[in-house]
């Protein structure tokens, strides 16, 4: 088999998107089987979680998220809203969280959200929230009222709400008709045994590698937004678990042995089609998209900060 089909198919089956890796109608399963799913727009994030499984409905989806909680949304990699398994969302917010809450500290000071106001705001959000979900206007009203000069348009409140999310204070909760809602994240999240430090960095690489693989280690930088140096310190810590996979795009990165249902994910002979949502985690989970779209073709997928549905 060519080396470039091998990396595809070897992808394709990492991300369950093939007939033989599809999971059961389990969002959590399918969240923690690619480490999380792009979610700035639930009904994209709906259809990640469907073309990766066999009959997932809305319902289960939303009981998943409102009722079970088993799956979580809130800002992890990339500093974009994710869909995580409930089990994993303390230790990636643990680990990813500082990063990304510094990363943002330009854009929270060009909207005049100084650590001050952010602190003040905080504060006042816990004590909001601890009598239950609100939607976003509607915290925002109650921290304009009570004096908190966060400007009634524009993008001050979603980066203040970004910030709590970051450092543990808040999270998105259930729906409000066609709103989310915001919750406490203590209340929110169910409790979990977490790896820590060097051990959570050596489990996101392992689970990137799991979903994403083979891939590199600049791969790995670009998905997660860790900074160069623990990126590689991350893949470094899991080398002894990785295999060196050929490919027309470099020595790329794979989990030693891997088996999917009893089959290799190189094995399948048989093509795979499948519709994509906007903000899919296949298309979003590499450094560079060369090796599933002809750069001739950039623009019929992305424009802007948009990113199309694709086949």
């Amino acid at each position: 088999m060519q080396a470039d089909v091998a990396v595809r198919r070897a992808r394709l089956a990492a991300q369950r998107l093939t007939d033989a890796t599809r999971l059961r109608a389990d969002p959590a399963a399918i969240a923690r089987a690619v480490c999380g799913i792009q979610a700035q727009d639930m009904r994209a994030a709906q259809l990640a979680l469907r073309v990766r499984s066999t009959g997932l409905t809305v319902a289960i989806v939303d009981e998943a998220i409102a009722r079970k909680r088993s799956v979580v949304r809130t800002w992890l990699m990339r500093g974009t809203l994710h869909l995580v398994a409930g089990e994993d969302v303390r230790w990636m917010l643990g680990l990813l969280g500082p990063f990304i809450d510094r990363r943002d500290e330009t854009r929270r000071r060009q909207l005049e959200l100084d650590a001050a106001l952010c602190k003040r705001g905080v504060a006042a959000m816990r004590k909001l929230l601890s009598g239950g979900p609100m939607t976003r206007p509607q915290l925002r009203e109650q921290l304009r009222a009570r004096g908190l000069p966060i400007a009634a348009t524009g993008q001050a409140m979603i980066h203040l709400v970004a910030h709590a999310a970051h450092i543990g204070a808040v999270c998105y909760g259930p729906p409000q008709g066609r709103q989310s809602t915001i919750v406490l994240f203590e209340d929110w999240v169910p409790p979990s045994d977490r790896p820590r430090g060097d051990a959570a960095l050596a489990e996101l690489a392992r689970r990137y590698m799991s979903g994403y693989g083979p891939a590199t280690t600049q791969d790995f930088a670009a998905w997660s937004s860790l900074p160069a140096a623990q990126a590689r310190g991350a893949i470094s810590a899991i080398r002894g678990e990785l295999q060196e996979v050929p490919s027309p795009w470099g020595t790329l990165w794979a989990l030693r042995g891997k088996r999917l249902r009893g089959k290799h994910p190189t094995e399948s002979s048989a093509p795979t089609v499948r519709l994509l949502p906007s903000w899919d985690t296949y298309t979003l989970g590499y450094r560079s998209r060369d090796s599933m779209l002809d750069p001739r073709h950039v623009h019929r997928f992305q424009a802007g900060g948009l990113f199309y549905q694709s086949v």
